[in-house]
């Protein structure tokens, strides 16, 4: 558990090898709200695919995503391994090789750990889009819906509200439902969205 404690800064709800088809977005809470100065470097800092938006809400909440061409900014992003190529699929849509998308969530990762030194983050989570085959969930998740115990108080109070902070909160708790771990904490998640509801 202590090596867990060193390598898992903080709960990353969704991490591990994601899969994308047209587009993706990552959420971060904040323990605290961040200075301007922070902010900037947190933003300047952001994955280049992940650039088409870089939206701050209510202080503390930060949502960063791409456009709807994705893989075409993974492309120009990041090199792809020697013989592995890009290819266009049955859907007419470019998809990067593995590699390149293995890039972008080693970019990811690395630039979460980076703001955390920044501003400490409280949360950030991933969802699973369901039309590429979802994530490999890793450890670092698993090891996160062990501590959603700890933010339910914070994930609860913008549960009924809009936002970006709002959809991290039934995001994850959508997460929780299908490890099945919301019935062990004795949350109600009567409306928390379930894979087939949408992106969870």
């Amino acid at each position: 558990m202590a090596d867990h404690e060193q390598a898992f800064p903080f709960p990353f709800f969704g991490a591990g090898e994601a899969n994308y088809y047209m587009w993706a977005e990552v959420h971060v809470r904040f323990a605290r709200e961040p200075t301007s100065s922070q902010r900037a470097a947190i933003a300047d800092a952001v994955p280049v695919p992940l650039r088409g938006a870089v939206d701050w809400c209510e202080g503390r909440q930060l949502m960063v995503a791409s456009g709807l061409f994705l893989h075409g900014a993974v492309v120009r992003a990041y090199p792809a391994a020697a013989g592995e190529p890009d290819r266009i699929g049955e859907d007419g849509w470019l998809y990067a090789a593995p590699s390149r998308i293995a890039a972008l969530n080693a970019d990811i990762e690395a630039w979460l750990r980076r703001i955390h030194g920044e501003c400490p983050v409280l949360a950030a989570y991933r969802a699973e889009d369901p039309d590429s085959g979802g994530t490999r969930l890793s450890a670092w998740h698993d090891w996160s819906l062990a501590r959603l115990p700890g933010l339910l108080p914070e994930l609860e109070r913008v549960l009924d509200h809009s936002g970006h902070a709002t959809s991290m909160a039934r995001g994850i708790m959508a997460m929780a439902r299908r490890a099945s771990r919301l019935p062990r904490l004795g949350v109600f998640a009567g409306d928390v969205m379930s894979w087939t509801d949408g992106p969870a």
